[in-house]
């Protein structure tokens, strides 16, 4: 089966999908004389580059080390968006909370020497799967900038719809002129069947309500929990590894998976007190 590595393209079909939440401001605009976006636009579009920069280093990620791997290294999302919340929307976290994390960048740890070593016997070095870890590391910390500027818009600002309208907008223009200018070539090229098609749909719709759902926590819950509650796609992260793409998973991976599910588990012991409770002078810090 031919590979078709666009990962830029696969993005901007999602954001042109999210558009279709710009029906509610631009109605409210029309009914309400006055109406003005609450944050400003170039903000808006700062939150787009971020997600769509993130969106686009995972996927590439998946051309160097395996599914597994990936899977668990976007847990470094977690203590990256405890400290942009800490510093930017002013939440406190306990001891357990730090602990929990150290589990977790132990286990990414872990996980990073198993990709680099994949042959036990003869110790060679894998540098493209450590070249993969690193561009999961980098898009994991990238998309929790995003994660983090989202959760104070749609939780301090309740401007849901008006979040992801103009992400989806903001993100399509900057993720097509990407893939026009890095895959433009690529996506003539591609030998396209039902079956890459179909695939490629699934991707865009299965984005897509992630993104609506995440909006939807994200007004009451707080972005450090919704991304530990991602971990648990890890399973099925695993099963797909093992059965589907015949990946060899050594004793190492599961030394990482067991001290990630540790740090989620005294993690969930405690939530923060003041996720709820963004500041009305936060604005200033978390976006120039």
């Amino acid at each position: 089966m031919v590979q078709i590595q666009i990962p830029v393209t696969q993005s901007a079909g999602n954001y042109l999908l999210l558009c279709v939440y710009l029906v509610d401001p631009v109605m409210r605009f029309r009914r309400q004389r006055g109406y003005k976006l609450e944050i400003p636009w170039w903000q808006y579009l700062l939150l787009a580059f971020a997600d769509v920069q993130g969106n686009f280093l995972v996927v590439c990620a998946y051309k160097y080390t395996s599914i597994s791997s990936v899977m668990l290294l976007d847990c470094f999302t977690i203590p990256v968006v405890m400290l942009l919340s800490s510093v930017f929307l002013r939440a406190k976290y306990t001891r357990s909370h730090f602990v929990a994390v150290l589990f977790c960048l132990v286990g990414i740890s872990v996980l990073v020497i198993s990709d680099v070593i994949r042959d036990e016997e003869l110790a060679s070095w894998d540098v493209s799967a450590l070249y993969g870890d690193f561009l999961c590391l980098l898009g994991s910390a990238v998309y929790a900038c995003s994660n983090v500027g989202q959760e104070y818009l749609v939780k301090k600002e309740n401007r849901r719809m008006e979040f992801l309208g103009l992400v989806g907008l903001f993100g399509f223009l900057i993720s097509s002129m990407q893939a026009v200018y890095f895959e433009g070539d690529l996506v003539r090229a591609a030998d396209w069947t039902w079956p890459s098609a179909l695939c490629l749909l699934g991707y865009i719709l299965t984005l897509f309500v992630m993104y609506t759902s995440t909006s939807i926590f994200l007004t009451t819950g707080d972005a450090a929990v919704f991304n530990l509650s991602l971990l648990t796609s890890d399973f099925f992260a695993v099963v797909a590894a093992k059965f589907l793409f015949n990946e060899d998973l050594t004793g190492l991976y599961f030394i990482g998976f067991s001290l990630i599910i540790v740090g989620v588990s005294v993690y969930n012991r405690s939530t923060p007190s003041t996720c709820t409770d963004i500041q009305d002078d936060s604005t200033d810090l978390l976006l120039p």
